[in-house]
C-alpha cells in the first residue's frame, strides 16, 4: 500500500535522526508543489522553548546545502505545526485540535538514548521510549492512516555479536542495557497495536549515527552522542587528568557499525511511500575498533592508554570517572565482539538506495573525528 497522503506528524525533530528526517521531509513538500502538512511534536528544555529549538534547526552550521535552495521560509509558515509535547505527558486535547479532521502518518522518532543499566536509565528508558510510545499511538490512532516507528539495529544484536532472525528469539540474557530490552518490547507492542487499530506500520531499525556523508556540508550532526561520548569524555578529562594513564575494557574483535545522519533519513523518507514493513539501516560492514578508539583518543591528544579483557582492578581516578560515566554506557558495545554471524540483512536497503550507494564510512571516520573535535564536541541543538 503506497502513501499518497503528505501530511505527517513527525516526533523526535530536534534531535540527530530526527531532525534529518524533518529536512527530507521540508524537501518533499517543495517537490509536491509546497502541498503537505508536517505536525512537530517537540517539548521545550529547560534552556530553550520548544520554538526556540525549532528555529534553531535552521542554523546555517547544521542545514544541509539543498535546503537553502527551496523557500524554507515559506514551508515553515504555511506548512509547518509545532506543537509543545512531552511523551510523558500527552496532552490529547492539544494534539487534537492542531490537527483538524486530516489523516497523518506519523514517523515516531523521539526516544531517548540512554544506554545506562542503572535505575535511572531503567525509569527513562521505561517511560518515554516504552510507554510513551504506545501511548502515543493509542492517542493518535483515530487521526493516523500509517505509522513508522523507528527502533535500533541493536533490537537484534545480541552480547555474542550474533544477529538474531527476529527479536522475539532473544533471551533475557541478551541484552545490554534497558534502552535495547524496550526497544525490542517497543517493536512488538507497536505492532500489536497498529494491527487492532487496522493501521498500516513499519519499523525502522538504524545502527549507530554519525555525521553526514551524502548532503554538503559533510560530517555535520547536530548532537555528539553515542560513540562521539567517547571522544567527549577523553577531550574535556584531558584538562583535568593530562594524559593520565587508563586500561579500556575492549574486545579486539569488536567494531561500530555506523550509519551518516543524511543517509538514514533519506532511506526512511523514501520508505516511509512504501509498504515495506521492515528495514535494517545499517552498513554492509563493521569499523573495527581496534582503528576507531585509538583514532578518537588520536584525535583527542590521548596517548596513554591499554585495552583490557575485563574490568581492571585498583583503579585511580581517572578509570573509576570513566567506568562511572561513559564506560557504563559504552563498554557493553565495545565488549561486543564482531563475528561471522555479525552480518545485518541489507538487501532491501540496497534496493531502496540504490541512486546512491551506501557511503564509505571507513575513509571517512577520521574525518567525522576531526569534526567533533575542532568543535569542541559542543552540540549545535539544545
Amino acid at each position: 500500500m503506497k502513501n499518497t497522503n503528505n501530511n505527517y506528524i513527525l516526533t523526535g525533530s530536534t534531535g540527530i535522526l530526527g531532525s534529518h528526517i524533518l529536512y527530507e521531509l521540508m524537501m518533499e513538500i517543495h517537490n509536491n508543489n509546497y502541498d503537505g502538512r508536517i505536525v512537530l511534536l517537540l517539548r521545550s528544555s529547560k534552556t530553550a522553548t520548544y520554538s526556540q529549538r525549532f528555529s534553531e534547526l535552521f542554523g546555517d552550521e547544521v542545514i544541509p546545502d539543498y535546503l537553502k535552495n527551496i523557500d524554507m521560509a515559506r514551508i515553515r509558515h504555511n506548512n509547518i505545526t509545532l506543537i509543545d509535547f512531552d511523551l510523558k505527558h500527552i496532552d490529547e486535547y492539544e494534539i487534537t485540535r492542531h490537527l483538524g479532521g486530516e489523516k497523518f502518518h506519523l514517523i515516531h522518532c523521539a526516544a531517548s538514548v540512554n544506554l545506562g543499566t542503572n535505575s535511572y536509565a531503567f525509569e527513562e528508558i521505561r517511560h518515554n521510549n516504552y510507554l510513551g510510545t504506545l501511548n502515543l499511538i493509542h492517542s493518535l490512532h483515530a487521526h493516523l492512516n500509517k505509522v513508522s516507528y523507528v527502533s535500533t539495529a541493536f533490537s537484534l544484536s545480541s552480547k555474542t555479536g550474533r544477529i538474531l532472525e527476529n527479536n522475539t528469539s532473544r533471551h533475557e540474557d541478551d541484552y545490554r542495557n534497558y534502552y535495547e530490552k524496550y526497544k525490542v518490547q517497543t517493536e512488538q507492542e507497536v505492532t500489536e497495536i497498529c494491527d487492532a487499530y487496522s493501521l498500516p506500520h513499519q519499523i525502522f531499525r538504524p545502527s549507530i549515527i554519525c555525521g553526514r556523508l551524502v548532503d554538503y556540508p559533510h560530517h555535520v550532526i547536530p548532537k555528539f552522542l553515542v560513540f562521539y561520548l567517547f571522544g567527549a569524555f577523553f577531550y574535556r578529562a584531558k584538562q583535568a587528568y593530562g594524559d593520565q594513564h587508563i586500561r579500556i575494557v575492549m574486545n579486539l574483535s569488536s567494531g561500530l557499525n555506523l550509519i551518516p545522519v543524511d543517509y538514514a533519513a533519506k532511506a526512511i523518507v523514501r520508505a516511509s511511500k512504501t509498504d515495506i514493513k521492515e528495514l535494517n539501516l545499517v552498513s554492509k560492514r563493521s569499523v573495527p575498533n581496534t582503528f576507531t578508539v585509538p583514532e578518537m583518543l588520536r584525535q583527542v591528544g590521548w596517548t596513554n592508554y591499554e585495552f583490557m579483557d575485563k574490568m581492571p582492578e585498583h583503579m585511580n581516578a581517572l578509570e573509576k570517572l570513566y567506568y562511572r560515566t561513559v564506560g557504563a554506557q559504552l563498554s557493553n558495545y565495545l565488549n561486543t565482539p564482531e563475528t561471522e554471524d555479525t552480518l545485518f540483512n541489507i538487501s532491501v536497503l540496497n534496493e531502496l538506495m540504490h541512486d546512491i550507494g551506501e557511503p564509505d564510512v571507513d575513509s571517512q571516520f577520521s574525518e567525522l573525528c576531526n569534526y567533533a573535535v575542532e568543535r569542541g564536541f559542543n552540540n549545535l541543538l539544545a
